[in-house]
């Protein structure tokens, strides 16, 4: 595939990422807002907690994304649409990244652009880059980390200061995975100059120590800060997503992923083939090593995150190193093919049906996932954000709300919050003894938002009987095929509270999503 303006084929390639970019822009998760209620309490207060006056808890998992969405405060900028505009730029940053990745490995820049062309139209991740999280963050400075680790051990191997120890710390602070990474990383290092024969044995200590202790001294006292304020060596996030191992649970997390690895069955297959064909089923090139190494160990952590979450989040940052992995493999098929049947029609548009058939399963993932995340989208803007603003409308200083997701409906709600999930991420006492209602329905809580999933023991408890009515439903997911069935909430208030029945009449006549 001959690619004779490389110019504008990758300034076409950013404009085919903005346009599914404003395709998916009404979405935005609901755990999106647990940051923001971080960042605004930092903001506001000075304390990176969930609920002020509290015991701190760690219930978020990307510092570095938190710290950055305070800035939407300090600006005066809406905060979804500052993290969406972050996320977008973020994205696009990262193709300039790949791009000099894919180069720096296949030296090819029809090949390097053709990694792009493949990253922008798996659609997932213009959809998580205005999802409201850190994903595009962390995806972009895992590219960096990767290309400055490869800068430093051709370019700059016999240097003693290198780069990737500081992109690999803001990796790190941007979610946890980044240390663990960081670790593989820094074997490989000892694993190199073990191997090398160019530097002298003193010199290899002090890289060795110089490459692990800029990493160790710059990460130190974030991981002190964070024991220090939170009572925790491991993140509650991390604790809390983890039940030990459960071959069902990881069978079905599997099950999951399933679908994604169908649709990129055709890139690992040429990977697969190039590896078997031309290195007697081993792997010499260092710079592949790597990259396979880092891969796996991001695919191996993913497994033990919880799956849920549309378009599989987690896996956005490791897919561009999979397409890292595609040039050398492609161009080798490509030329193969060519070479073995040269008067056959179809291997004369051979480039042309491989790229197609690999950039067609990509986009098709879209059909999977659209449908949902625009429901969703609606439903978080036309139910749990118009909810948590009517709550806050309507209560008082000293109000308390109790609700299963703890998202938006708290940010906007602006009051003292339960997260009572039953692996609560807010609350250390519920996540501790899940089901217990006397800890909720002891402390009055205001607004107490109940779903049909769950809480059967609220429900049927004598003071909740007692002591709370149903005021109204909102449904936040309306059923259809993609999605079997309608999701909605009961809101219950506290009897010694008073909301006005115009003010509950004039939210349920806004929109249908509210019913009595």
């Amino acid at each position: 595939m001959r690619i004779r303006n490389y110019y504008s084929f990758r300034i076409a390639l950013h404009l085919i990422l903005l346009l599914l970019q404003l395709l998916f822009w009404n979405f935005t998760i609901d755990d999106a807002f647990i940051s923001f209620r971080y960042a605004k309490n930092l903001f506001l207060n000075q304390e990176m907690i969930f609920n002020i006056g509290e015991a701190p808890v760690e219930g978020y998992s990307n510092l570095l994304w938190v710290l950055w969405m305070t800035l939407s405060f300090v600006f005066n900028i809406e905060i979804v649409f500052f993290s969406k505009i972050s996320g977008l730029i973020l994205c696009h940053l990262s193709i300039l990244i790949l791009y000099k990745l894919a180069f720096r490995i296949s030296k090819s820049k029809e090949l390097s652009c053709l990694v792009n062309l493949f990253y922008v139209l798996t659609p997932n991740i213009a959809l998580w880059s205005i999802g409201g999280l850190e994903t595009s963050l962390f995806s972009c400075l895992l590219l960096v980390s990767v290309y400055f680790f490869i800068f430093d051990i051709s370019v700059r191997k016999n240097r003693i200061i290198k780069l990737s120890p500081f992109s690999f710390l803001l990796l790190s602070l941007t979610r946890h995975e980044g240390a663990v990474l960081f670790a593989f990383t820094f074997i490989f290092f000892v694993y190199l100059l073990i191997k090398s024969n160019e530097i002298n044995i003193n010199r290899r200590i002090l890289l060795l120590f110089c490459y692990g202790g800029t990493f160790i001294l710059t990460y130190a006292p974030y991981f002190l800060w964070r024991i220090a304020y939170y009572s925790n060596i491991l993140p509650h996030t991390f604790v809390a997503k983890q039940t030990g191992f459960d071959l069902l649970l990881f069978t079905q997390r599997i099950s999951f992923y399933l679908p994604l690895l169908i649709f990129l069955l055709p890139t690992f297959f040429i990977i697969v083939f190039y590896y078997i064909k031309r290195s007697n089923y081993r792997i010499k090139n260092v710079i592949h090593q790597y990259i396979i190494l880092i891969t796996l160990s991001l695919s191996i952590i993913i497994l033990f995150l919880t799956a849920w979450m549309p378009g599989f989040r987690f896996t956005v940052p490791v897919i561009p190193l999979v397409y890292l992995l595609l040039p050398k493999p492609l161009n080798f098929l490509l030329t193969t093919y060519r070479n073995k049947f040269k008067l056959n029609i179809l291997s004369k548009n051979f480039k042309y049906i491989t790229v197609t058939i690999i950039c067609f399963l990509n986009f098709s993932q879209i059909f999977t996932f659209y449908p949902f995340v625009d429901l969703y989208g609606a439903g978080i803007k036309e139910c749990n954000i118009v909810l948590g603003k009517w709550i806050n409308e309507n209560s008082s200083e000293n109000s308390s709300l109790a609700v299963w997701d703890a998202g938006a409906i708290p940010f906007y709600s602006n009051i003292r919050t339960i997260d009572i999930y039953p692996d609560s991420l807010q609350d250390l006492h519920l996540y501790n003894n899940p089901e217990d209602a006397d800890y909720i329905l002891d402390q009055n809580i205001t607004f107490l938002i109940l779903n049909n999933e769950y809480f059967s023991y609220i429900k049927t408890d004598v003071r909740f009987l007692n002591n709370y009515r149903l005021i109204f439903y909102a449904q936040f997911y309306y059923a259809n095929i993609f999605y079997g069935r309608d999701y909605i909430y009961q809101m219950y208030l506290f009897n010694n509270f008073n909301v006005s029945e115009s003010a509950i009449n004039a939210l349920i006549n806004t929109s249908d999503r509210f019913y009595i």
